[in-house]
């Protein structure tokens, strides 16, 4: 499984830009940015999302969904 580098930093927030570009087979593909650590990766389904996304919690980072109309930072 892709997952992001994330460092040694612990407790920092995690800002996240999802882009759909396909929904094929009842599921989403598209890339996903971490804005902080200017990352960006593929994702192949909904649950492959939650995974890469998932990683940067294991690490002790936190995650806060926004809305269309949030800003970020």
């Amino acid at each position: 499984m892709r997952k992001f580098d994330t460092g040694s930093e612990r407790g920092q927030k995690a800002t996240f830009i999802l882009q759909i570009k396909f929904r094929q087979n009842a599921s989403w593909q598209g890339t996903v940015q971490w804005v902080e650590k200017k990352q960006e990766l593929n994702f192949r389904s909904a649950l492959e999302l939650i995974k890469i996304i998932d990683s940067a919690c294991e690490e002790g980072y936190q995650t806060e969904v926004l809305g269309l109309d949030d800003k970020i930072g």
